[in-house]
């Protein structure tokens, strides 16, 4: 039984952030110069004649296009040595009500594709499920054990890898949980996984945190 089992929805918070700092990045908008509005001189001036074209050396520029970064392949597995974790990884986004969609078993992990993409910047985010019903401790059972400087590989689907340093690691009250902050957009490249931790309440079948681990590029 997971977080992402839970009846609780996490409502999309980044969307109303990322809005609002879209429509500040737009504050500024180009506006043409005005018409002062001042009256045309009644004063008839004598035309002078013009004074001889002076002929100027033509310049030569060439501009250089800058080309733009390669578009990523998506993530295919996520490896963990530290904790044993070797699991495929599925892309998925948000539900109807704006929830997070919950990976589809025990052992597979998934990529939201409204975080960013590894190796495209930002940050990457990836739940799974810390156990099941009728199976045991699933995929991030051991998360919990990761410790800074241990090493996350994302490998993704045309055969690369990329390589994350585990740097922060943290424990959420579930009702409580700074959503935006965690799945938001960060400065540096990152992988951010998410799963349950603390108690699990057999009243509302729910766990009471969210383990969160951050892991920056290497």
């Amino acid at each position: 039984m997971t977080w992402m089992r839970s009846r609780i929805r996490w409502r999309w918070a980044l969307a109303a952030s990322a809005l609002a700092i879209m429509a500040g990045a737009v504050g500024w908008l180009l506006v043409g110069d005005l018409d002062d509005g001042s009256a045309a001189s009644e004063l008839v001036v004598a035309p002078t004649a013009a004074p001889p074209a002076i002929a100027r050396p033509t310049a030569t520029v060439r501009l250089t296009a800058t080309p733009a970064p390669p578009v990523m392949a998506p993530p295919a597995r996520l490896v963990i040595p530290a904790i044993g974790v070797d699991a495929p990884v599925t892309v998925k986004g948000l539900g109807p009500g704006g929830e997070m969609e919950k990976p589809n078993g025990p052992e597979d992990v998934v990529w939201y594709n409204f975080t960013a993409r590894p190796g495209m910047g930002g940050n990457s985010v990836i739940s799974g499920h810390l156990d099941y019903h009728d199976y045991g401790a699933a995929v991030f059972w051991r998360l919990k054990e990761l410790r800074d400087e241990d090493v996350v590989e994302v490998r993704l689907s045309d055969g690369s890898a990329l390589r994350y340093r585990v740097f922060l690691k943290l424990s959420y009250d579930a009702r409580t949980a700074p959503v935006s902050e965690i799945v938001g957009p960060t400065s540096k490249e990152v992988v951010t996984l998410i799963t349950c931790g603390g108690t699990f309440d057999s009243a509302s079948r729910n766990y009471s945190n969210r383990l969160v681990v951050r892991a920056e590029r290497i």
